[in-house]
């Protein structure tokens, strides 16, 4: 890729050989300085919009710019949105989160911690039962310590509490609307401009498609800019993974050969290593020449128009959902939508370019029905096996309540330690659900990045909370032997308010923690500090060291799916333990700023996403957390009291309702949601600013798209400006321009003198 950058900017072969000699992958030992400039480009910060591009301030492994300006630790959200609204609208979602659960404490938690404490259940109980009972910390702050007459307050603040946090939820509907609108201005895109369309005859060539798609649509007429067509590559990839196993291999090849050790003889020379390699290469290359006749179309394109207006009216045009589409694939005909030939079109805005996952695009929305149901049934596996582990812990606590003496304190550090563990084992089982679900979506082979992340956060943040929650109030409620109440089993010593109040404690602590003491990066970290101590001596090859220079990656269907969970169970159990909702509190304050602090400073940059993930994270979870939150208030006042308030049966029927009822159908009825007005700009105007493109992200197409951006980028370069140098690379002092108030980076750095000599030697 670099030999064809450098021919098309008008690098001679001389000096393009030079530049090779810079650059190699397999290198050994590693420049440091390159493996810096890939850590810049990789780095979750804004790209200095005053550079040029050239040489000096692009990294040669992924093509990124490498000038950059920090992001301030203490910046506004609205800052990130130079990387899509995803990351910004998740970190907007973690502040509303904080907001709901703090308004519970302000309104309800105070006078219900204060009214629990007062209760003397412990000391009420009979002699048969007294023993069981202990007044500590898990049953003291506990709605079961509370055994007087039925509390009215109690209801009426639940009830209060539930009516502002369901307003806050439908304005909060208006301000993620406004927020992702507002993100979607300030940054000009190429999805702006752009069109996905699914469903289009597979033998539909791309002739016919772009006449169907430069017709006149709202009686307005379209001016087509790019057709991007999507090729089912699966046979490309492989090769391609090939090529990358048996790099792998040389890499391997090569590190023995500088360590002077014997090559097995199960492995490749690295002769035929390379001779192996080059062959692949040519036909990948092949593959990439002669896409048309060589693949399959996978009946989905993105289309780029020269107006926002063109591509927004595009889709008001087509109207059939997926579901609909689903029906027409099932054999039940929907004739009232506007066809390509005798096929209904799923059309809507274009994702993000890095949004798109090439290899799945091809796969029905039949079979991908199909899949996301065998997936959802393995989950459900998954949870069965975990509900067994957490029987048998709750099958040893049982046996020791009847082998150890009541009076024993043994007894109650042992039965505390397993409470412990079964929160520990919870939390295990949690990572390997999350683990597993992972592969699982991964065999649904979905179409988009969000897609995937949606699915994934899905079912994780499900599945952990039934695995946290729900099967932890089974075991303890209905299978624990012994009880003569379900009030009991959730006040004795071992019971429900232990082993939830420990959850809520760990849940406090281990989410942020475990993200600040994260073991890969650290590893990372001596790697870097190896490869820079060892110089000369160092063993990595160049795109090893790339590779340790690169901050760890983010994965926001994890982060959804953990902090949906801990709002589920927070709310839920909210009634019985009030004093659990402050460590909630305390857990999402600590999230927010770890992650902040985390992905400015530490982790490297996602491809960019949309507003699709918060919107659908919105639309799944905040209406049943809230019906969760009056379930929860129902059930335990049946159980402590034997009854339950009028007002908390009011509570339970607005949430029900609230949750049947499509809220964001309602809401843009009620509250202006606000005009997503259309770009100003054309595409012609800011296509040289898009980097990041769909034909630049296709794998069959990126290496020719590249090139002929570029190019185009060069040559308005040249005709807009006087030539300043006939040089291709120019001295650090020219390019790293420092602005007031603003952190620059750049990794050309005037103590790495050996790299800067060998640059400076293009210069003469």
């Amino acid at each position: 890729m670099l030999q064809k950058v450098l021919q098309v900017i008008g690098v001679e072969e001389n000096e393009e050989q030079k530049m090779e000699a810079i650059y190699d992958d397999f290198q050994r030992p590693p420049k440091i300085q390159i493996a810096m400039m890939h850590a810049a480009a990789t780095k979750f910060a804004k790209t200095d919009p005053n550079i040029d591009l050239d040489k000096t301030n692009v990294c040669p492994c992924c093509g990124l710019p490498t000038v950059i300006e920090e992001i301030p630790l203490c910046s506004s959200r609205k800052e990130f949105s130079f990387n899509g609204s995803g990351i910004a609208l998740y970190f907007d979602f973690l502040v509303f989160s904080g907001v709901l659960v703090f308004t519970y404490i302000a309104i309800s938690c105070g006078y219900n911690i204060y009214a629990n404490s007062q209760g003397k259940r412990c000391s009420q109980l009979n002699i048969s039962l007294a023993d069981k009972c202990k007044t500590d910390f898990f049953n003291q702050f506990s709605l079961t310590n509370d055994n007087e007459q039925f509390d009215e307050i109690r209801s009426i603040l639940n009830f209060i509490s539930l009516i502002v946090i369901l307003f806050m939820t439908l304005f909060y509907r208006r301000h993620i609307n406004k927020i992702a609108m507002e993100l979607d201005d300030a940054a000009i895109l190429a999805s702006d401009f752009s069109i996905i369309v699914e469903n289009i005859p597979r033998d539909a060539k791309e002739p016919e498609i772009q006449e169907y798609f430069t017709q006149s649509f709202q009686n307005e007429t379209v001016e087509l800019r790019k057709l991007c067509i999507a090729y089912e590559i699966q046979p490309y990839l492989k090769l391609n993974t090939q090529k990358q196993l048996k790099e792998t291999v040389l890499t391997k090849v090569l590190e023995l050969e500088a360590e002077g050790k014997r090559i097995p003889k199960s492995i490749p020379s690295r002769l035929q290593l390379k001779d192996e390699i080059d062959k692949i290469s040519k036909e990948l290359d092949y593959m990439e020449d002669n896409r048309a006749t060589i693949f399959d179309f996978s009946g989905i394109c993105i289309i780029s128009y020269n107006k926002e207006k063109q591509a927004d009216n595009i889709c008001k045009t087509f109207k059939a959902t997926r579901f609909q589409i689903l029906l027409d694939q099932l054999g039940f005909e929907q004739n009232e939508f506007k066809k390509f030939r005798n096929n209904n079109l799923l059309v809507r805005k274009a994702p993000e370019p890095g949004d798109i996952i090439w290899g799945n695009l091809g796969i029905t929305i039949k079979e991908q029905y199909k899949r996301t149901l065998i997936t959802n049934l393995m989950t459900l596996f998954l949870l069965a096996i975990g509900f067994g582990l957490l029987l048998g812990l709750s099958y040893l606590q049982n046996v020791i309540n009847k082998n150890i003496s009541k009076d024993s304190n043994a007894q109650i550090y042992l039965i505390n330690l397993l409470g412990f563990a079964s929160s520990i084992l919870i939390l295990i089982i949690n990572t390997v659900l999350a683990k597993m679900i992972v592969k699982f979506t991964e065999l649904e082979q979905q179409a988009t990045r969000t897609y995937y992340d949606v699915s994934v956060a899905y079912k994780m943040g499900v599945a952990q909370f039934l695995n946290t929650a729900i099967l932890t109030l089974i075991i303890n409620l209905f299978i624990t032997e012994d009880v003569s109440s379900l009030n009991q089993a959730i006040w004795q010593t071992g019971g429900l308010n232990s082993n939830i109040m420990l959850i809520f404690i760990t849940n406090s602590i281990m989410p942020w923690l475990t993200q600040l003491l994260d073991v890969n990066y650290f590893y990372k970290l001596y790697v870097r500090q190896k490869i820079i101590r060892q110089g000369e001596d160092c063993k990595y090859t160049q795109n090893e060291a790339n590779q340790a220079f690169e901050g760890p990656s983010i994965d926001l269907s994890q982060k959804y799916a953990n902090l949906c969970k801990t709002l589920m169970f927070t709310f839920l159990y909210s009634a019985l333990l009030p004093v659990g909702v402050c460590f909630t509190f305390f857990s999402i304050v600590c999230i927010y700023w770890t992650e902040k602090y985390l992905l400015i400073r530490r982790d490297s940059k996602p491809a960019p996403t949309g507003s699709a993930m918060a919107e659908a994270m919105i639309d799944f979870y905040i209406e049943l957390i809230l019906l969760l939150f009056s379930l929860g208030c129902t059930f335990w006042e049946w159980v402590n009291y034997d009854q339950v308030h009028y007002l908390t049966w009011l509570q339970l029927g607005f949430s029900t309702l609230h949750y049947l009822v499509p809220i964001q159908k309602v809401c843009g009825c009620i509250v202006d949601l606000g005009i997503d007005n259309a770009t100003v700009e054309t595409y012609d105007q800011k296509f040289l600013t898009f980097y990041d493109d769909y034909d630049r992200r296709n794998p069959v197409t990126l290496d020719s798209a590249k090139e002929k951006w570029i190019k185009l980028h060069q040559e308005t370069v040249q005709s807009n400006f006087q030539p300043k140098t006939k040089n291709l690379i120019k001295k650090f002092h020219q390019i790293n321009h420092i602005s007031s108030g603003i952190a620059k980076i750049h990794p050309l750095d005037s103590r790495n003198i050996k790299d800067i000599d060998q640059i400076q030697e293009l210069q003469s």
